[in-house]
């Protein structure tokens, strides 16, 4: 699509095209659950109409909004809800548009922007210029039960320890346009009600929902640094931030200070505001309330620290509630593992010595569930040079919904205009640069290497691991950490090569061939034959043929009885063999609170079962195409090639030596189950999967000698408590940020919970997520949430949130992959791709869009899911 005609979608919004407004609306969506949107810049629009090349950019963009449903079409012009001029009521609003209607109301509202009256309004506030026409912001709009506006200050009194809220039901355009009172609440700085004025005899907002609302528009201010006015709404799913913007005409007593744009990520002449939603204008008035003098809030470095929590990626890990045992691990892991990578990268000691707390603080546990704390991630990237490049190539890698908008990024990573400082950097940039390519010829070694250093590590049998004795098992936990933990150098090095290589590989093939060049790239790497993560899937497959033909045996098998494998001499051969090898390759084998194989084998037991009901030879892998044809000049070509095999022989070798993890896992999960079971006979806990309740110190504190409490059954009985509570609440949003100190109160994140992403009942729908492996497949689908207890009929396609190594026992039956989260990177990919199964990953909500039992056409080389029919009107292809 040409430049004049940009469509742009949340963090890219953050550029002038995008009109004060949208641009603002961007910032506030790395903080706030704000409703999906996406912006037309003005130059889409002439006077007929949307023009020819926008067309379909915006059908795209509705579908990724999900393309149906009701949508808000508004205004964002290059001066609207400026510090100095709102323009208020100045651009057309339109709410409730269908799908088939957005094309034309957004001209009308790019059309209000040539109104005599804007002329008007723009020589009554001095404004030079003739009238530019806005962007237009197309937006998912909220079926609000409550709505309103709510100011960070009081605007009479300008006390800013007192919030002020106008609420009423349902939409707040009546609210805002004056057509209808609403209730009034003004709040105090501990979140209680101050006082209560209700238009009806039951109020529109609960305490707890006041508090909330208050909550996001200190929050606001905060972010701002000035006090903000904004609008809000709940729907089912909570609250939601529809628009902030800073308090400007307040009764001729203005005085709005600028504030740094590298601070804030603002315009001066634009601090702090967005519009979003369900309002009937563009922008409601805060004209005539005398006393109000507008300036800039106190700065608390403490407290307007911004921390942004995103579990992209690491769900797949560890999903759900996750046990302190395993939190208190993983976070150890991660800070000394990476440290250590940094020091061996080439990044001097004092460097890493200072960001310290940084590689301490890269996890976070919130609500019970494992989170990266992002920032932190980002942080210590700037250690490494071309941190511009890298963190694109991070962010693919993780799988991150957003992208760190600029501003926070030169936060970050200050841009330098000292020639010395530059010269530095250079230095420091050359040095590690170095580091790669030396790591990068060697790598071959390190790994060879790493892997006799694990074998070594791991060579006690595991039944001489349960006969230990509590101080035997406690020192040989801490050998591990000095021998592997401290030395995890193959892994690292190899991942950090991964993300730069497939980053380079991506972005050539996206330079080179667009669509065509990244579906090269997918289908390069399918089929290679040498990545572990396939071969328990190989294995299932040969065991269901083994007892193909004995439906006996074949129906034990189904219904988990270990006993059934003891009745064929090769099946019970074949079975110990791959029970020996992926014993500890479990669903969500990362957590050590999880069931292996070696406890519970009936996952792989009922995958056998239906193994033996699926015929046929398995997919082969499709040709790859041929590189000329995207890539025709000679030069370009070959280094293309190059840059294609780096990157698929580095993810080949990142997901083998993420098998090697899923060993040290194990071997950690039977040391602490050990341990729990000496301090069991002792007395000390109850059980032995006691130990999951405490952390990794507690547990050893308890037999070095540095326990903080001798009562570790109380301890228990504490955290059992809080993980039941855990267990009872939904999920944290997938991505939210929090200001000061982090004690994240449960409600708050609750009325972050993004929006259900719902499809009509209709069949003949599609949607379209991330191409991962090629192929067209038309099947029933299966929505499974724990492979444990559910298993795939022979030629169903698997449809899950996410997945993880311990899924593996499911792919061997499926005859397609559509997962909600992922990348081209996720395990869901790799193996699919491996496999040579049709997968699409990345596709939100699909587990609540499609139900057991829907018939649907996936197309793993287009990424589109076409939902043929549902579940009760039977199968149609």
């Amino acid at each position: 699509m040409s430049d004049h005609a940009r469509i742009l979608f949340g963090a890219d919004a953050v550029v002038p095209e995008a009109g004060g407004k949208g641009a603002a609306l961007a910032k506030l969506a790395a903080m706030f659950p704000v409703p999906a949107f996406f912006v037309i810049g003005a130059e889409a629009f002439d006077q007929a109409g949307l023009k020819a090349e926008a067309r379909e950019e915006v059908e795209r963009g509705l579908q990724r909004l999900g393309g149906a449903g009701r949508f808000a079409v508004r205004s964002s012009g290059l001066e609207e809800d400026g510090a100095s001029s709102a323009h208020a009521g100045q651009f057309a609003t339109e709410l409730n548009v269908a799908a088939a209607d957005v094309e034309a109301a957004a001209h009308r509202v790019w059309l209000s922007g040539f109104t005599e009256s804007l002329a008007a309004y723009r020589v009554a506030h001095g404004l030079s210029g003739d009238p530019q026409p806005p962007a237009v912001i197309v937006q998912v709009m909220v079926a609000a039960r409550a709505a309103g506006v709510a100011f960070s200050a009081d605007p009479v009194s300008s006390d800013r320890s007192v919030v002020v809220i106008s609420a009423i039901v349902g939409l707040a355009d009546r609210l805002v346009g004056g057509e209808e009172d609403g209730d009034s609440y003004r709040i105090g700085a501990d979140g209680g009600t101050l006082e209560a004025q209700l238009v009806g005899e039951v109020a529109v907002l609960s305490e707890a929902e006041r508090s909330e609302v208050a909550a996001m528009a200190r929050r606001a201010a905060d972010h701002f640094g000035l006090p903000q006015d904004i609008e809000w709404a709940f729907d089912h799913a909570g609250l939601k931030m529809l628009q902030s913007r800073p308090i400007t005409t307040l009764g001729g007593a203005l005085e709005v200070e600028s504030f740094s744009a590298k601070r804030v990520g603002a315009r001066a002449e634009n601090p702090g505001s967005a519009g979003a939603g369900t309002s009937g204008s563009s922008a409601h008035e805060t004209t005539g309330i005398p006393g109000m003098r507008a300036s800039r809030l106190p700065e608390n470095d403490s407290a307007s620290e911004e921390t942004i929590w995103d579990n992209s990626n690491i769900v797949e890990s560890y999903p759900g509630v996750t046990s302190p045992l395993t939190f208190s691990f993983a976070r150890y892991v991660y800070a000394h593992v990476y440290q250590a990578f940094s020091r061996l990268m080439g990044v001097p000691g004092a460097d890493v010595e200072e960001h310290r707390a940084v590689f301490e603080n890269m996890l976070g546990r919130v609500d019970g569930r494992v989170y990266y704390n992002l920032l932190n991630w980002y942080r210590a990237l700037t250690l490494f040079p071309g941190f511009k490049a890298n963190r694109k190539f991070m962010e693919g890698m993780m799988g991150v919904s957003e992208a760190l908008p600029q501003e926070m990024a030169d936060r970050i990573a200050p841009p330098s205009d000292s020639e010395w400082e530059k010269f530095i950097d250079n230095l420091k940039f050359g040095r590690v640069g170095l580091g790669l390519v030396w790591h990068e010829i060697r790598i071959k070694g390190t790994i060879a290497k790493f892997y006799a250093r694990l074998n070594a590590a791991l060579v006690r049998p595991d039944g001489e691991i349960d006969a230990m004795q509590a101080t035997s098992l406690a020192a040989e936990y801490r050998l591990l950490e000095r021998q592997l933990l401290a030395k995890w150098d193959a892994p690292l090095v190899n991942d950090f090569l991964c993300m730069i290589a497939f980053g380079l590989a991506q972005k050539t093939m996206e330079r080179e061939g667009g669509d065509e060049g990244r579906a090269f790239l997918s289908n390069m790497l399918i089929g290679q034959g040498d990545i572990v993560s396939a071969e328990p899937a190989r294995m299932i497959r040969e065991m269901g043929a083994m007892v193909r033909g004995q439906p006996e045996l074949v129906a034990r098998l189904a219904k988990g009885d270990r006993g059934a494998v003891d009745a064929d001499p090769a099946l019970r051969a074949a079975f110990d063999r791959y029970i020996a090898k992926f014993g500890d390759r479990c669903t969500q084998e990362l957590k050590l609170e999880s069931r292996t194989l070696h406890e519970d084998p009936a996952q792989v037991l009922m995958a056998i079962s239906a193994a033996a009901a699926t015929r046929g030879a398995e997919t082969v892998k499709e040709a790859e195409g041929d590189l000329h044809d995207i890539v025709p000049e000679f030069g370009k070509r070959v280094v293309a090639r190059w840059m294609l095999d780096w990157a698929k022989a580095r993810v080949r070798d990142r997901e083998n030596l993420r098998f090697e993890r899923t060993r040290l896992f194990g071997r950690v999960r039977r040391i602490c189950l050990a341990l729990g079971a000496r301090l069991s006979e002792a007395g000390v806990l109850n059980d032995r999967r006691d130990v999951f309740y405490l952390t990794v110190e507690e547990l050893l504190g308890a037999v070095e000698g540095a326990a903080i409490t001798g009562d570790l059954k109380a301890l228990v009985r504490l955290r059992q408590a809080e993980w039941d509570a855990q267990l009872k609440r939904p999920d944290p949003p997938e991505r939210f940020s929090a200001r000061g100190a982090h004690v994240v109160g449960v409600a708050e994140l609750s009325a972050q919970a993004p929006t259900n992403v719902t499809g009509p009942d209709a069949g003949g729908e599609t949607r379209k997520g991330l191409a991962c492996c090629k192929g067209v497949v038309t099947a029933k689908v299966r929505v499974i949430d724990d492979p444990r207890v559910e298993a795939l009929s022979p030629g169903e396609i698997l449809v899950a949130r996410h997945t993880d190594p311990g899924w593996i026992a499911v792919f061997a039956n499926a005859a397609g992959v559509i997962a909600e989260r992922g990348s081209l990177l996720s395990h869901s990919a790799i193996v699919a791709r491996e496999m040579g199964v049709p997968c699409v990953v990345s596709l939100k909500g699909v587990t609540r869009w499609l139900r057991t039992g829907d018939t649907v056409r996936l197309d793993g080389g287009a990424g589109t899911v076409e939902r043929v029919s549902g579940a009760a009107e039977g199968t149609s292809t």
